[in-house]
């Protein structure tokens, strides 16, 4: 496995830890040894960037005689590498061969004079009221210094030009410029102006070789007047696609000849291994970006750049150099790519100081956790970067992650769920972590959830599974009583009741002792919901509940945390389910069936219903070796006790079934007083009402066999009317019947005399005899008298059949 020292080389400044990142002007004259004074390691470590190449082309068309402008304006923020651009070019032109060699080193063709007179000016070292008395002393024309009045005249100025090529390099114009007071300096103020625009008009001259490069910020508006009037050529420092280069080559001896093969076999590495929930829009270009930015990984100097552009006094290119140069020393020998995790903290103690003591105090609370320094160094570092404010998952996950040292992405996630909610500082809103100044509500939190016992957790765990999962429609077992009716109940169990015999064996002493037994629908998850981090969240959101109780939740952190935590343990938990039970029975033996399911509770019924035709099926093979059939209730019943039958949802699927098979004249009904119900369907379906095989169905004799015995003619009053005013009597005639009646059972003999008689008929008298299939004892046929009807208006005959002994005297 390849580490950052065998692919490439850092340079010895910065494994020494002698990194020299600010470039000074000032420090060009120095008498000690520094990098500004050494042209050669300076233009080393310099890389070309666009800014210095078209200045350097721009000068050439200056030299040609192609451009009369000599004028430019260095811009950038602070630390985007101004003065390191300006030092490069006052080098460049006073060390010519040692610019023909960086130009050949970098295949720049460009045009700087064999000769010329050059100096730099920093206000820094130059505290002056005039700006161009240490110009004219370094230029050796200190004795015109006198002749000037209230400023150099572009004439004076062009005296000291002459015939030779002069650069005037001046930087930090800006701070000088604003340290005069414009009350009372308002003369120096212009008269400073007055010259930096001789100077320029100068530069712009075509019959002179006068350059001036000046560093600007931008900032200073009588400045702005000035160079919007001479027209300056304006370099912007900073551009984007130059950054990375820059920060590469200044670090990185020999960048350009990278052994790229092995930088590959290491992205492809930390590539392959990204997976959910890190986000990356397009996985080629990123790998792409990885391989560029090599040995950085791509979000660290994407953070960097962010954090640096943003910061109070900008320090851009100039601080990133600083803290990658520490982090390239630290992980050189150990490490194959430096992430946003292996920066130092303390790099940015200058941009929020306070923020980062509240961190280090955080640290402590979640220092036992295993990547809690890198979790949290990197929700600082995001927090201090204005344009992200905070760090989502995946830029944790991106900023910590390395296969190449054995890291998975779960144990990074485990430790951010089990570090979020310790730290005093640390809060979360809408995905992204962050730091605040202000005191989190989960240290009182962490308190209160030591009094919540495991009891209080799952009670609260099977109210969110009954509440927010099952919508109050469900009973959950164990925590709620489990009524036996005829009502169809949905059972939800917590816990896993395992597979096979062990699973029958808990389904057995389940309905064990049960009357409704096919009114359950038994919802099974397929692990116990209660695992280690769904009692975690259901702690935190219990004690949360019962803070709500404590303190004043003003800015309605608990509310939040409530919510957040139920709704996460209520998604959780829905993965877990799971299968619900169906019984079946084969070979006259009842066994059970596991249906997947979705914790939803219509899906739930869906799945728990059974085919319509399936129970019309049942139906009739119930009644079919049962020639009195099934009174209605009774086969409800049935389908509700026993769990051969096929499982209902309401009583209404069967009243459908038995329409619908009544329809097809696959059974007959028996209504109200017996009546038949064959062809003709009945209005409604009654309880009472019986379901009967069509081969049962009774013979209706015809009308003339009813009985073919004359009967006596009974005359009786008739109603008096009167035609023509005369009293006439109105006889009514009516015949005396006697039906034969014959079944076995009250309903049969009630059907016949359905079928047989009308409503207009009157009944005198009916003798019913009773043949028992087996000889009853006295106690019996006593106990078969008493459950006889009686009605008031009738007198009973009886006439019994009995055996009795012989009585030998």
């Amino acid at each position: 496995m390849y580490k950052i020292k065998d692919i490439i080389t850092a340079r010895r400044d910065v494994l020494e830890g002698t990194f020299q990142g600010v470039i000074q002007t000032h420090k060009v004259d120095a008498r000690e040894k520094r990098l500004e004074n050494n042209p050669e390691e300076f233009l080393k470590i310099t890389y070309p960037s666009s800014a210095i190449k078209r200045t350097l082309e721009l000068i050439g068309k200056k030299l040609s005689g192609r451009s009369n402008q000599g004028g430019f304006l260095l811009v950038g923020p602070y630390g985007s590498g101004k003065s390191h651009a300006l030092i490069t070019l006052y080098h460049l032109f006073n060390n010519p061969s040692l610019a023909r060699d960086w130009g050949k080193q970098w295949k720049i063709d460009f045009e700087l004079p064999e000769k010329s007179r050059s100096v730099i000016v920093s206000t820094r070292r130059y505290d002056v009221d005039h700006l161009w008395e240490p110009i004219f002393k370094l230029l050796g024309r200190e004795d015109l210094l006198s002749e000037i009045k209230r400023f150099p005249t572009t004439d004076q100025i062009e005296e000291i030009i002459g015939d030779d090529t002069v650069a005037i390099f001046i930087d930090e114009i800006e701070n000088w410029y604003g340290a005069f007071d414009p009350e009372k300096q308002a003369h120096l103020i212009e008269q400073n102006e007055t010259f930096l625009e001789h100077l320029l008009e100068v530069a712009a001259d075509p019959t002179k070789k006068l350059f001036v490069f000046i560093t600007f910020l931008e900032e200073k508006e009588g400045l702005k007047k000035i160079f919007n009037r001479t027209k300056p050529v304006r370099i912007d420092v900073s551009p984007v696609e130059d950054r990375e280069k820059v920060v590469l080559h200044r670090l990185f001896e020999n960048i350009e000849s990278v052994d790229s093969s092995k930088v590959e076999s290491v992205v492809e590495k930390y590539i392959n291994a990204y997976s959910e929930p890190i986000k990356i829009d397009d996985t080629q270009n990123y790998k792409r970006r990885m391989i560029r930015t090599y040995p950085f990984h791509p979000l660290l100097l994407d953070t960097l750049f962010q954090i640096y552009e943003a910061a109070a006094e900008r320090q851009d290119i100039r601080g990133m150099l600083n803290v990658l140069a520490d982090a390239v020393k630290d992980t050189y020998e150990r490490k194959d790519l430096v992430l946003v995790s292996d920066i130092d903290e303390n790099a940015f103690r200058g941009i929020d100081l306070k923020l980062i003591e509240k961190y280090e105090f955080d640290l402590e609370r979640v220092k036992d956790v295993g990547f809690a320094k890198e979790i949290l160094k990197t929700i600082l570092i995001f927090t201090l970067n204005e344009k992200t404010h905070g760090a989502t998952e995946s830029d944790i996950l991106l900023s910590i992650f390395s296969p190449t040292e054995g890291h998975t992405l779960n144990s990074i996630l485990v430790d951010i769920e089990n570090i979020y909610g310790k730290p005093h500082y640390l809060h979360k809103e809408n995905g992204v972590y962050l730091f605040k100044h202000e005191l989190n509500i989960y240290a009182l939190l962490e308190k209160e959830k030591d009094k919540i016992t495991e009891k209080d957790i799952k009670e609260k765990i099977a109210e969110i599974v009954k509440k927010d999962i099952f919508e109050n429609r469900a009973f959950i077992f164990g925590f709620d009583e489990v009524p036996d009716h005829n009502k169809v109940k949905i059972v939800v169990l917590p816990e896993s009741w395992g597979v096979n015999d062990e699973l029958k064996s808990k389904l057995n002493e389940f309905y064990r002792g049960k009357t409704w037994q096919n009114t359950y629908i038994l919802v099974l998850p397929e692990v116990n919901i209660f695992s280690f981090e769904i009692l975690e969240k259901g702690k935190r959101l219990k004690a949360a509940e019962n803070l709500m109780k404590q303190v004043k939740d003003e800015e309605g952190k608990l509310r939040k945390i409530i919510q957040e935590e139920r709704k996460s343990i209520a998604d959780k938990i829905k993965d877990y389910y799971g299968y619900i039970v169906k019984w079946v029975e084969r070979d006259c033996e009842l066994t059970y069936r596991l249906i997947n399911v979705s914790a939803d509770i219509n899906a739930i019924r869906d799945r728990a219903r059974s085919d319509p035709e399936l129970i019309a099926d049942f139906i009739v093979k119930e009644i079919e070796d049962k020639p009195s059939g099934i009174r209605i209730e009774e086969l409800i019943n049935d389908f509700k006790k026993y769990r051969r039958y096929p499982f209902i949802l309401d009583d209404e699927t069967i009243y459908t079934a038995i329409r619908n098979l009544h329809r097809d004249k696959r059974v007959i009904i028996q209504g109200e007083r017996g009546k038949w119900y064959i062809d003709e369907s009945p209005r409604s379906i009654e309880p009472s009402f019986v379901v009967i095989h069509p081969k049962y169905a009774p013979e209706v004799e015809k009308e003339s066999e009813v009985s073919e015995e004359a009967g006596e003619v009974e005359v009786e009053a008739g109603e008096i009317s009167e035609i023509e005013g005369e009293p006439e009597v109105t006889v009514e005639r009516k015949e005396k019947k006697e039906l034969s009646l014959t079944g076995n059972s009250p309903r049969v003999i009630l059907s016949q005399i359905e079928a047989r008689t009308s409503e207009k008929d009157e009944f005198e008298e009916i003798s019913v005899k009773y043949r028992f299939k087996q000889k009853l004892s006295k106690q019996e046929i006593m106990k078969f008298v008493k459950q006889l009807p009686h009605h008031e208006e009738s007198e009973i005959e009886a006439e019994i059949t009995l055996w009795r002994e012989k009585d030998e005297s």
